[in-house]
């Protein structure tokens, strides 16, 4: 336990030395706080911009606030899912080409320990951006538009960071088998694209998919009501685990 903390430890002071801990929740806040305003100014953005008839009158209806906060987590969804990916694309396998894992794991250190450490660091600073973003998208809506829902609110928040964890999971998983970061985290991202391209084909069939998650996070806000999201709670903590166990694995190749 006590060489998992000192692995901790310093995958918290890589993510402060390479500033993983500045620019990824500045990305989240910024697509946080976009959808927000843009939905309360729009109107108004398209009358400066000029080019319309004298006396025209622009009448663009402003979304509900649950809406506006669906809009949000689908920007996460593109964006904040790349953001993530390319953050922790080189975790294991940058550690792998320069060393670090051999040095590491020639030494008493269970390679359980060495994942999990890596692991629990991207669940740290996952939740960290996102929770900036969502919070302060939530702060402008509330501000600018009215008040959402906030037990659906919080509902939704905790099944998108359970998305996001998820695909950042994928990605370590990934960083372990392929030697080039690239090339971990554009696996990841089209693998994630392609469970939600599978959930939206089949949307009443394969509910259980981890997609499910991002889903009905949209949804509940959109829609005012969450479906039901329990049965791929319990498969994306099922695969989880498997993509940590294949994780482990990948880095024990790398022992010495």
């Amino acid at each position: 336990m006590r060489k998992y903390g000192v692995l901790l430890a310093k995958e918290v002071r890589e993510a402060l030395r390479t500033g993983k801990l500045i620019w990824l929740p500045a990305v989240f806040v910024l697509l946080g706080l976009i959808q927000p305003i843009s939905a309360k100014f729009m109107p108004d953005i398209i009358a400066a911009a000029g080019n319309l008839p004298e006396g025209a009158v622009i009448q663009i209806p402003i979304p509900k606030p649950g809406e506006v906060l669906g809009q949000v987590l689908s920007q996460f969804g593109m964006i904040g899912m790349l953001a993530i990916c390319l953050a922790y694309m080189g975790t294991i396998s940058g550690e792998k080409r320069n060393g670090t894992a051999a040095w590491i794991l020639v030494k008493p250190v269970a390679p359980l320990a060495y994942v999990a450490s890596k692991w629990t660091a991207l669940c740290l600073t996952v939740g960290f951006s996102f929770a900036l973003g969502y919070g302060a998208a939530w702060y402008y809506t509330d501000l600018l538009i009215g008040r959402a829902d906030a037990a659906m609110v919080a509902v939704s928040g905790f099944l998108y960071y359970a998305w996001l964890v998820f695909v950042g999971t994928m990605t370590i998983a990934a960083s372990a088998w392929i030697r080039s970061p690239a090339g971990a985290a554009f696996s990841a991202f089209g693998l994630a694209l392609v469970l939600q391209l599978v959930r939206g084909l089949f949307e009443n069939r394969l509910i259980w998919l981890p997609a499910e998650l991002n889903s009905a996070a949209i949804t509940g806000l959109s829609a005012g009501e969450s479906s039901s999201w329990m049965t791929a709670a319990f498969v994306t903590a099922i695969v989880v685990l498997a993509l940590m166990t294949f994780a482990v694995k990948g880095a024990n190749a790398a022992r010495p």
